[in-house]
């Protein structure tokens, strides 16, 4: 019998369809325990947010930075009069400038012996031969403005020049190997956006890459196609930052927008990487991350204590750090609840991820380890609990993968980016 079941396909179910109940092998009802083990992790979280209220409450309150304001994507650059006015205040006319009253030896030379250092009389008229020309301080600072008016004619003349002859000749067109690049760092990020993000949040793109999207089944509602009139996507979740969209923002969104990289794909000119948006600003995205983080942490120090549940160390470390995803947390402390589970790894399904980055997949061991069901039987049964497992939390994806080493394991998986507040008031990024 296990043999026959091992050998028969087991079901998947196709990303995007509507959700089906509980197969035939599942309980109409789900057991005390499930309930019962998800509240003791929420109960952690909980009595780990009181005591960091408190101590927040006690400590003196620290502004948030505003997040810098939006730049609109067609700014040109600064304008030629803008510079020529600016550095025109750096330098005073003849008219201003001050005139020495009276002229000292300077500093250093050697008088005659015998002789004193001429000193200006209180009134009267100097003698003949006793000071310089009256004009010729006046004449000296004269030369000194035109000298420096000439300095800022020819460095304008060449700011104009540079601007000017830079843009005049043709761009290289780029090589068929750069061309080649390109288009599979594109064709690589498409194919991973359309499988790994949900289809209920907003993707920001170039229009070529919105087109890619579509053709991989993209819901076209969830797509903004980003122009040279485009501002920072804020509405957006996710932005697919192409060399043209860099072209078009700059590293603002790098910066201020879009710090945490889901995935990347290419290298150099024909990098593509697929960003979190964070539409208050990335300060005010790291604090809400860092709450997160915390009860993370929380939840899954108290997972790792479940029977139920066996953990190797790795995993253990991966869960009590708060680097796994917070559905996947409620995912495995609700199945748990139902049968006893094995985890074999986490992981992220993203090349080049930011460091931090929630791991969203979890590997389940497919064989029971108290011998009560045979493999596929088993498999079987985690398959139908997780599909009844609330929407909030229910995994996007249910596949058998297998590992290098040859063994077979469920893969669970949810898709991104990782939100915000899964156990406590749900807000945005």
């Amino acid at each position: 019998m296990a043999d026959e079941d091992r050998g028969r396909e087991l079901p998947q179910r196709v990303r995007g369809a509507a959700r089906s109940g509980p197969s035939a092998t599942a309980p109409s009802s789900s057991p005390v325990l499930s309930e019962e083990l998800r509240q003791r992790m929420r109960a952690a979280v909980t009595a780990e947010r009181s005591g960091a209220a408190t101590k927040q409450d006690e400590a003196p309150a620290v502004s948030e930075p505003a997040a810098p304001p939006a730049r609109a994507a067609n700014a040109g650059p600064i304008a030629e009069d803008e510079i020529t006015e600016w550095l025109g205040t750096t330098v005073k006319p003849p008219s201003e400038v001050e005139l020495p009253s009276e002229v000292t030896p300077r500093s250093g030379v050697k008088l005659p012996s015998g002789s004193q250092a001429p000193v200006a009389p209180v009134a009267g008229p100097a003698p003949a031969g006793s000071a310089r020309p009256a004009g010729r301080p006046r004449s000296r600072a004269r030369r000194s403005v035109r000298f420096l008016a000439v300095v800022l004619v020819i460095g304008v003349l060449a700011v104009a020049g540079v601007r000017y002859f830079g843009r005049s000749p043709e761009a290289r067109p780029p090589s068929a190997a750069a061309v080649r690049q390109a288009a599979a760092a594109r064709a690589a990020a498409a194919t991973w956006v359309a499988q790994q993000v949900s289809r209920d949040v907003k993707v920001s793109c170039d229009p070529a890459m919105c087109a890619a999207l579509r053709a991989h089944g993209f819901p076209s509602r969830e797509l903004l196609a980003l122009g040279s009139t485009s501002e920072v996507p804020v509405r957006s979740a996710v932005v697919v930052e192409t060399p043209t969209v860099l072209s078009l923002f700059g590293s603002s969104l790098a910066s201020a927008w879009a710090r945490t990289v889901l995935a990347s794909f290419g290298s150099g000119p024909s990098l593509v990487t697929v960003r979190v948006i964070a539409p208050n600003g990335a300060a005010a995205y790291q604090a809400k991350l860092s709450t997160d983080l915390a009860d993370r942490k929380t939840a899954g120090a108290a997972l790792l204590n479940a029977p139920q549940i066996s953990v190797p160390a790795l995993a253990g470390a991966q869960l009590t750090a708060g680097a796994v995803d917070s559905r996947l947390l409620e995912a495995l402390a609700f199945v748990a609840g139902h049968q006893p589970i094995s985890i074999v790894q986490f992981g992220n399904p993203g090349p080049g991820a930011s460091a931090g980055v929630p791991l969203r997949y979890v590997d389940l061991a497919e064989r029971d380890r108290t011998r009560k069901l045979s493999s596929a039987a088993y498999v079987r049964s985690l398959r139908a609990y997780l599909s009844t497992a609330d929407v909030t939390f229910r995994p996007d994806i249910m596949t058998t993968a297998v590992l290098a080493d040859g063994q077979h394991v469920l893969r669970v998986e949810v898709s991104a980016p990782s939100p915000l507040g899964v156990f406590g008031p749900q807000s945005s990024p």
